[in-house]
């Protein structure tokens, strides 16, 4: 079976407004562990027993995850920005915590666009971005900006 191909969008592609959303990402307990033993050494990331007595109530996974978590579901939507460079990530709240059992989703909604002032052939895109749990609750959000090809088939 083959997989279809995500659709390439580039700069005229993003319009203020434009909202692409989905993605369902199973976070686990042996995610969180790993995850925490590896980069996180925190207690409430590593230690079920001592995550139990913490104000938390029990395992929740590091920030840090949750972003990685982000960056995987935005490679499940069906489409590609036609990417030359990242350019920061700003205004981050990880505003719930993340538990094992949650399941992630993303919206990233288009609230600004411009030519790059420098190189013509290229724009920059800011983005928001909203991490959801099966509850629909904001877990993860951040505003972030890219550099992104411009196609130049039609006026921007």
């Amino acid at each position: 079976m083959n997989a279809i191909e995500p659709r390439t969008l580039y700069f005229e592609d993003y319009t203020v407004g434009f909202e692409m959303q989905g993605g369902a990402y199973p976070v686990t307990e042996e995610e969180i562990l790993e995850f925490g033993r590896r980069f996180d050494k925190q207690p409430i990331h590593n230690d079920p027993e001592a995550a139990a007595h913490s104000h938390f109530g029990g395992l929740v996974a590091p920030g840090c995850l949750t972003f990685c978590i982000r960056t995987a579901l935005g490679t499940q939507m069906p489409f590609r920005p036609a990417l030359v460079a990242g350019l920061g990530v700003e205004k981050m709240d990880l505003s719930k915590p993340v538990r094992a059992g949650d399941v992630l989703s993303l919206r990233m909604l288009v609230i600004d666009r411009r030519l790059s002032s420098s190189r013509p052939d290229r724009g920059i895109v800011t983005m928001e971005h909203a991490v959801m749990n099966q509850k629909d609750e904001v877990v993860l959000s951040m505003v972030s900006r890219m550099m992104v090809e411009v196609r130049g088939d039609r006026d921007v």
